[in-house]
This record gives C-alpha cells, structure tokens and sequence, in this order.
C-alpha cells in the first residue's frame, strides 16, 4: 500500500465522480452531454460531408446535417442526460434554441468554405459544433429541459422534482 497518500486520494476522487454521476448534478449531465455530443458530432460531421461530396451547397447541407443530429440529441439529452419525459413544451424551447444556433452554425461554416474552400469547412465544422454544444448545454440545462422540474405532474413517483438540479 502506497504511503504517499494517492490510495486514499483515488479513493476519495472515485466516490466523488461516482456520487456524483449518480445524482442529477452537473457532473453527471456533463458526462452524458458529452457522449451524446460526440455521437451528436459524428453523425453531423458525417451526413454533411456526404452531402456536400454529393454536391449540395454548404448552407443546406449543414441544416440537414444538423436536423439529423438534432433528433438524435434532443431524445437523447432530454431522456437520459436531463432525465425528462419530453413534452411538446420541451420540444417548442428545444426548437427555438436549435434555429437560432444553427443560423450562426451554418454562417460561420458558410464563410469558411468561401474563404478556404469545401475542405476548410470539413475540417473545421466540428470545431465550430463543439462551440455551439457549449452554448447548447447551458440552455438546455436551465431553460429547455429544467423548467419541467417545476410541475409535479412530471414526476415518475408521485414526488415532485423541484428541489432537484
């Protein structure tokens, strides 16, 4: 057993990590955000380099790229990274958060293929998709998926959800 103290120190990094992924806390959001983003990425990085090797222009492609990962993330985050049970509410804040992020998602790589080409962009959109995740997850924590939280009605077992964040 080590002396230098790192045994109790792993042990007390794991409880925490541990405690804390299983709470509705925001370690363990981050940690489920994280992985439906990369698969969020992938998917989008995928189909809008399919679709513009195909020949459709950056604009549309990138908005069809984004739908595509859009519905996966929306069932994805709402159901396991933010606990919900998706309502239409849920899906009307989801929407008027996705079009606005999405416009400036789709100029920012619309300028990048007009300056450095078609490759540029490839390269650079999951970049700029990170970036806009990062503004996505601070809305959907605290306005998309967390304003449900204030009805009871919302709870599975019959206790309310208020008090949890």
């Amino acid at each position: 057993m080590p002396t230098d103290g790192r045994l109790p120190l792993k042990r007390s990094l794991r409880a925490f990590l541990t405690g804390r992924l299983k709470s509705h806390g925001i370690g363990r959001q981050l940690a489920f955000y994280f992985v439906v983003g990369i698969t969020q990425l992938v998917v989008d990085w995928l189909c809008f380099v399919m679709l513009t090797a195909w020949g459709m222009p950056v604009a549309p492609a990138n908005v069809i790229a984004r739908v595509f990962a859009a519905v996966l993330g929306f069932t994805a985050n709402g159901t396991v990274t933010f606990k919900s049970r998706l309502r239409p509410a849920h899906l009307a804040r989801f929407v008027a958060t996705w079009i606005p992020l999405t416009l400036v998602n789709t100029i920012v790589i619309w300028a990048l293929e007009a300056v450095g080409g078609l490759h540029l962009a490839w390269i650079i959109k999951p970049l700029v998709d990170a970036l806009t995740a990062v503004a996505g997850f601070l809305v959907a924590r605290h306005w998309i998926f967390q304003a449900h939280r204030k009805q009871p009605e919302d709870s599975t077992d019959g206790s309310s959800n208020a008090t949890k964040a």
